[in-house]
């Protein structure tokens, strides 16, 4: 209430000139007048230049205008000043976030670097695991020699895949009956994208015509998962069907190269409605191998890598594991092939597919350390697989010749004119 009077007395002066300027040069225009024991505030002109009715200091009644009160009112808080930097402060201060910022991220470098190998562990782990559980299931599979002519024989791929038209329609499979090389059609809507084109079969072009028409649907990106004639025999047919498609293959040395204007980049996406591939370079069965990870079902294709029946060939054994070990941490559900059926779990499948290099890999070595033993990669083949038929030797002595390279450069063994022969490491 004491307020309230103080603003009206205030607004009485300041809003009459007369008593503006009297209050601006003499401080007049406050007075008290008790009638009734509460003060009172009126126009007066004192004698004196100073202000009446009240005379002590902190008194807010002493105060003639808004902006006097609130000053009295802020009395006692202390007064908030300016922070300042010196140029040199202020360098520091910037060095010092850019090296808090380089280190975080050197430590987010080092988890990814950390979390990779811990997959690559992992996988190691379970090839070890399968390698003990398939060692005790053999024993009731028959004999050594039945077990290697099996492996053998299932070195080429054959098989068959997903004819199923009722399938989801981004995971189409067409199957060449006469080279058993799978191709697959992906997507939902009018633009489709194509894995891979068979040899090169009447069979095959009649199949993609059927869908594609009864689908109202055309291909627009065409992707190859390496440079083999039974994968881009058919292109010239893709061609004859959608002439505006888009061939993309990985860059390699070969002369189809120069037909595919389409390079593949490592981690390239592709997508079309219902389907999102995103692309992986795995070499290893080729320099120019790829694989392709369909996002909407973290499943993966293998190409050759990776087969349905039997086990891949490859260019060289180091890489090849290698790209085995990182296609393992890329998804977690199916496996399409290139070849034979569709794998339901196919982390499994590669981890089965190193053990088994593993397998071989200790099965040579020990031959090898048998009375120091010196011995050519088709000695090798004749000692392991002595009652295998012998037109199979000549295709066992190229995967023999592999895995004696791959222990070569891991200074195990050396070759010495066609020899091999394990390292006495004892001697070094």
């Amino acid at each position: 209430m004491e307020r309230y009077r103080m603003v009206l007395a205030a607004h009485e002066i300041l809003s009459d000139p007369a008593k503006r300027q009297a209050y601006d040069s003499n401080g007049a225009g406050w007075n008290d007048c008790s009638e009734n024991g509460a003060p009172m505030y009126r126009w007066s002109q004192p004698k004196e230049t100073k202000w009446s009715g009240f005379d002590t200091n902190d008194s807010p009644f002493r105060n003639a205008t808004w902006e006097d009160w609130e000053k009295w009112y802020q009395r006692d808080k202390a007064r908030q000043e300016p922070v300042y930097i010196s140029n040199g402060g202020f360098l520091l201060l910037v060095v010092t976030a850019i090296l808090f910022g380089a280190f975080g991220q050197s430590m987010r470098v080092e988890d990814y670097s950390n979390m990779f190998q811990r997959q690559v562990d992992m996988a190691h782990d379970d090839a070890s695991k399968y390698l003990r559980r398939r060692k005790h299931d053999s024993i009731g599979l028959g004999n050594k020699d039945e077990r290697l002519e099996h492996f053998l024989k299932s070195r080429d791929p054959y098989g068959h895949g997903v004819t199923n038209p009722t399938e989801e329609r981004y995971r189409q499979m067409f199957i060449e009956p006469e080279t058993w090389t799978n191709t697959y059609l992906l997507g939902k809507g009018a633009d489709r994208i194509l894995i891979d084109s068979g040899e090169g079969k009447p069979s095959w072009l009649q199949c993609l015509k059927s869908i594609l028409a009864d689908e109202k649907a055309s291909i627009s990106h065409a992707l190859m998962t390496h440079w083999h004639p039974d994968h881009v025999g058919g292109l010239a047919d893709l061609r004859s069907v959608c002439p505006g498609v888009l061939i993309h293959k990985y860059p390699s040395p070969r002369r189809l190269d120069t037909i595919i204007a389409n390079p593949i980049q490592d981690g390239q996406i592709f997508k079309v409605n219902g389907a999102t591939l995103r692309a992986f370079h795995c070499p290893g069965h080729t320099t120019d191998h790829m694989g392709f990870i369909l996002e909407e079902e973290n499943s993966m294709f293998t190409g050759d890598n990776v087969l349905g029946h039997g086990t891949a060939v490859f260019e060289d054994l180091i890489v090849y594991l290698d790209s085995l070990n990182r296609m393992y941490a890329q998804f977690k559900g199916r496996a399409y092939p290139a070849h034979g059926e569709v794998i339901e779990n196919g982390p499994d499948k590669i981890t089965e597919y190193i053990a088994h290099r593993q397998e071989r890999e200790a099965e040579i070595l020990q031959t090898l350390k048998q009375d120091n033993r010196e011995a050519t990669p088709m000695e090798l083949v004749q000692v392991i697989y002595k009652d295998v038929s012998a037109e199979l030797h000549a295709r066992a002595a190229d995967g023999v010749l592999q895995v004696l390279r791959k222990l070569e450069r891991e200074g195990n063994v050396v070759e010495t004119k066609g020899a091999w022969h394990v390292i006495d490491k004892a001697t070094l």
